[in-house]
């Protein structure tokens, strides 16, 4: 039991209507616009408070815009700057180490005993190259201090705790 409903397949339902055309026969191009609607399409009068107000708001923002990017800039150079310096340290701190590796290996004790030997005809010491001194009993020194006054054994007493 089924209907036939064509209502659902007729697409002209869907489709615009037709206006029809005046009598005449001509079409009528001419809109007809409310006072209100005549208001809202005409130009908008440059006001100059508003013009100075937006010039410089755009110039504030270019301002900043521009500071940053200076700023990043500067950031790129300081950075080139010190990767360049850390490159220059890394190798002086290799050539320091190089070259005092190259001392001490110059300064090594057996290359000085060596020196020694063959270039100032130096020889190693021996029990016959010391000699004894005893003095007699008589002879010694001794360190006078002169007695000073209360002041110069306060001033004595300072000089030795910092020192």
């Amino acid at each position: 039991m089924e209907k036939d409903r064509s209502e659902a397949y007729d697409l002209s339902l869907f489709e615009p209507k037709r206006q029809e055309l005046p009598a005449s026969g001509q079409k009528n191009n001419v809109i007809k616009l409310t006072q209100e609607q005549l208001d809202k399409s005409r130009r908008v009068k440059i006001q100059p408070l508003h013009a100075l107000a937006t010039f410089l708001s755009m110039a504030v923002v270019v301002g900043i815009v521009g500071s940053v990017v200076y700023g990043q800039a500067q950031l790129n150079e300081l950075t080139d700057q010190i990767n360049t310096a850390q490159a220059e340290l890394s190798e002086a701190q290799s050539t320091y180490t190089q070259l005092k590796m190259k001392s001490d290996s110059r300064l090594s004790l057996d290359t000085v005993e060596e020196y020694a030997k063959d270039t100032l005809g130096m020889r190693r010491i021996s029990q016959e190259q010391v000699v004894c001194i005893s003095l007699s009993s008589g002879d010694k020194g001794e360190v006078l201090q002169e007695d000073g006054s209360v002041l110069g054994s306060l001033w004595n007493w300072i000089q030795n705790l910092l020192s």
